[in-house]
């Protein structure tokens, strides 16, 4: 049996060959698995994932575990949910991404999704094309849940935490910080990787591979930090890469996601971030419930970097501020509505961004996008934006622009 389980335990650190449905058509049929092949090396990372998201496994062993009672709970719950959600939520949000954005990636090959937390169902049903997404948080990056090794009583528990895990997503579109501290702290969930296990496998796509990411320091950089009153052991910057593929589809892609402190004095520990930031440009960039941090000059340098690389950008009104967005020469349009913002952020209403409404009268959203103040609540603000080159007074005001051009002339 212990040499069962570390043979299991090393299959689980591989990805999968098991091709998946499609969102709108996925199905909770269980696969058959040529059992004289045998199991592919990477086909135990993918079928855990289908296990959390509640669909039948595509590993042979874990169709035990697929039998229980406490598995049979979990899927009838969470597929119901999901199919809730996805036909008030993201079967609109196709329906206008095609209308309003158009299919792909619309600039670059990269979707930088700041301070997302494990929402990668919302990023790729918007930019299904994008090759990498690049997303980061104040919640650990975890581990992939080893289901072989659990008893019954962990398993039934890691079950309850994913359920717990998805309901503010479900109910609002969007994870709660204040909440995931806990709900991501569990004896048996760790971390954002699970729940993007979770999102891959509702999506329809197939988990290749996740593993630790490690972004270089730049040579004869300085070991401790400058800002603050003491100077300090800098932190290392802990990161990780789940890579994933269409069904049917030969490329594989990566989803990056970074635990990351992103305040001026956070950053100084580890300025490869930023660094790293900076080489992504032009970038496809989305900011969706971001608690209005770009807002403030407590996030400046994350705020200048994400408008020095983004040149298409979808936002609620909690990302950048719309006044900064027309001074570097954006062209926005907007849907949806625009109110005070919900408490406690009603400090940050933006005049500028209500006059635009009331001159655009734009209609309103199929879907949510943005805070609510309960689940019924149908106020959502979208706006799209597209870096204008022509009133730009020069490339070097718009560093994502001169990144275009310069990229154009190769």
């Amino acid at each position: 049996m212990d040499s069962m389980r570390k043979y299991l335990r090393r299959l689980t650190r591989a990805g999968c060959v098991f091709l998946m449905a499609s969102l709108l058509h996925s199905a909770p049929a269980l696969a058959q698995a040529d059992p004289a092949a045998g199991a592919p090396p990477r086909a135990v990372l993918d079928s855990t994932a289908r296990l959390l998201a509640g669909l039948a496994p595509s590993h042979p062993p874990h169709a035990d575990l697929a039998r229980s009672k406490a598995w049979r709970k979990h899927s009838a719950a969470l597929q119901a949910a999901w199919t809730r959600v996805r036909e008030r939520q993201f079967v609109p949000m196709v329906g206008w991404r095609e209308t309003a954005i158009g299919a792909g990636c619309p600039v670059g090959k990269t979707l930088l999704y700041p301070f997302s937390g494990p929402d990668f169902l919302n990023a790729y049903w918007l930019f299904p094309d994008c090759e990498t997404f690049v997303l980061f948080g104040l919640e650990s990056t975890g581990e992939a849940p080893e289901v072989e090794s659990l008893n019954e009583r962990q398993f039934e528990r890691l079950l309850a935490d994913v359920r717990g895990a998805t309901v503010d997503l479900f109910a609002r579109n969007y994870f709660i910080t204040g909440k995931m501290s806990k709900q991501l702290r569990t004896s048996e969930l760790h971390g954002v990787v699970p729940m993007l296990m979770v999102s891959m496998a509702l999506a329809g796509v197939e988990i290749v591979d996740v593993k630790p990411l490690h972004v270089a320091r730049a040579p004869g950089a300085d070991a401790t930090p400058h800002e603050g009153a003491e100077p300090r052991a800098r932190r290392a910057l802990k990161g990780v890469t789940v890579e994933f593929r269409r069904p049917g589809a030969p490329a594989v892609r990566r989803l990056n996601y970074f635990s990351a402190d992103a305040t001026n004095a956070g950053l100084a520990h580890y300025p490869e971030f930023l660094d790293y930031l900076r080489g992504l440009g032009p970038t496809t960039t989305m900011l969706k419930a971001a608690s209005y941090l770009l807002h403030g000059e407590q996030f400046g340098k994350m705020r200048d970097v994400v408008l020095d690389v983004s040149a298409f950008l979808v936002q609620d009104d909690s990302g950048l501020p719309y006044a900064a967005l027309l001074k570097r020469g954006w062209q926005v349009r907007l849907y949806g509505r625009y109110e005070i913002p919900i408490p406690p952020f009603e400090y940050a209403y933006q005049p500028a961004l209500a006059r635009a409404y009331r001159e655009q009268a734009p209609a309103r959203l199929p879907f949510f996008f943005g805070y609510l103040r309960d689940p019924s609540d149908n106020r959502s603000t979208l706006m799209v934006g597209r870096l204008a080159a022509e009133k730009a007074r020069d490339s070097s005001a718009h560093p994502a622009r001169a990144m275009l051009e310069a990229r154009a002339e190769r």
